[in-house]
């Protein structure tokens, strides 16, 4: 038998051990996640997602190796090295918080536990209790009895391929490929209806238009990156309503093993956002494989952005040691607090950018009210100075009898001020009739057409 070969409870593989949502494990504590079906998953503290998957599942191996021991002593490195991860301090803290998940794990099913004969009901935990040794820093770690029984499968259990369950990466693609493993447990073709698969995986999608496409995804990294081929084909039943049909193919064995040997290659996606995050490492780090692949992996767990902010935050910070500084960057998401830091000065630099404007217009509107309000009074002065010494008179008695009696009565008693008001009164006089000759003028020509 293979060596990578895992005994899985077919019940574990149809309802979930851990879940897709990274940021939901990291922020949430005491869930609660039940299926209709009576199955029912708490976690004490954080949900474990698929990197736990993939610690849980070795510890499993090494269980099985050792005639399913309950206990068992390891060493970090060898773990994170058998799992495919960079033996660094960021892993070994990622793997003890791991640990931490599974012992707070408890699972029920209620009346829905099936041996391959009856439904029953069940308790159990996963891990009883895991320690550090301080002399050795060996990992010693009690799986729960009960778990470890339940996986044995009782005859109902199917093997599950380590390496490929590692090499996925997709979250998505290797929950499906878990609930495919037990759902072609003695047939080849397996029907379910898209909404239904979704609760079951689960995933955040509702709707078949959103559903199918992330499923057609995964199910063309299953069979990039696994011995299974799978052939999906879908049929609508009715609006809303989506079977999906799963066959699993049968290929030559010549054939997979040309594809394993391809597998063996590293292989740099060619989509543009991993070529964008690329060019963002140093050009010396660009071609490293032990970058590009946690690059490629949180890439798809997280996105453009979040690997993009935690290159640009290792690219400012790290100093030596690039490698294990990008990984704990990446691991932990220490670019967020400088994208945030880097958000708020430039929503700063607006707003002063704003305030400047905002002063600089109010200054342009200040200094052509000056400007016009000179032009004015100048062409006021003007005009009166051209008035005849009588209309002067009528033009300041005009101006005195319009002004109100506070300010009629100084400028009649030559009072502090009285000048400045007169010449005010009788310069705004002025310019109305200069602005009511204006007018005449305009309408003159069309007076004379009229006429």
């Amino acid at each position: 038998m293979d060596k990578n070969l895992i005994k899985h409870s077919v019940n574990l593989l149809e309802y979930p051990l851990w879940f897709q949502d990274e940021c939901l494990a990291e922020n949430s504590r005491g869930v609660t996640w039940s299926d209709r079906e009576g199955y029912i998953y708490r976690a004490g503290y954080k949900i474990p997602v698929k990197t736990d998957g993939i610690f849980l599942l070795y510890l499993l191996l090494q269980s099985q190796r050792s005639n399913y021991a309950s206990e068992m002593v390891l060493t970090r490195y060898q773990i994170l090295k058998d799992c495919s991860l960079v033996p660094s301090q960021v892993w070994y803290d990622r793997l003890e918080d791991s640990l931490e998940r599974w012992k707070m794990v408890a699972i029920k099913f209620d009346g829905s536990f099936y041996d391959g004969k009856h439904y029953s009901s069940i308790n159990f935990g996963v891990i009883d209790s895991w320690k550090i040794d301080k002399a050795t820093k060996n990992l010693h770690i009690r799986f729960s009895q009960e778990f470890l029984t339940m996986m044995m499968g009782k005859g109902f259990f199917k093997y599950i391929n380590f390496a490929e369950f590692k090499k996925l990466r997709s979250p998505l693609a290797t929950r499906l490929y878990e609930v495919l493993s037990k759902s072609f447990h003695g047939r080849d073709t397996w029907e379910i209806n898209a909404i239904k698969m979704a609760e079951k995986i689960p995933m955040k999608e509702r709707f078949p238009a959103h559903i199918i496409p992330k499923i057609k995804t995964a199910v063309k990294r299953i069979n990039r990156c696994t011995d299974i081929q799978i052939l999906l084909e879908t049929r609508q039943i009715k609006a809303g309503q989506t079977i999906l049909c799963f066959k699993k193919q049968t290929v030559s064995k010549s054939v997979l093993m040309s594809q394993q040997t391809t597998k063996k290659t590293f292989a740099i996606p060619n989509k543009p956002e991993i070529k964008s995050l690329i060019e963002l490492l140093p050009l010396v780090r660009r071609s490293q494989k032990t970058i590009l692949e946690p690059v490629i992996a949180f890439y798809e767990m997280r996105g453009a952005d979040y690997v993009a902010r935690n290159i640009r935050y290792t690219n400012k910070n790290a100093k030596s040691n690039y490698r294990p500084y990008l990984l704990k960057a990446l691991q932990n998401d220490y670019g967020l607090a400088m994208q945030e830091d880097e958000e708020a000065t430039q929503q700063i630099i607006a707003q002063e950018v704003m305030k400047a404007q905002e002063i600089a217009q109010n200054e342009a509107a200040e200094q052509k009210r000056r400007k016009e309000q000179a032009e004015n009074k100048k062409r006021a002065q003007e005009y009166i100075e051209k008035l005849s010494e009588e209309s002067k008179a009528e033009l300041q008695a005009e101006a005195v009898a319009n002004m109100s009696d506070n300010i009629k009565d100084i400028v009649l008693k030559k009072g502090l001020g009285s000048k400045i008001m007169l010449n005010i009164a009788m310069e705004s006089i002025a310019l109305q009739r200069l602005a009511e000759s204006n007018v005449n003028k305009l309408l003159q020509p069309t007076l004379e057409m009229t006429a």
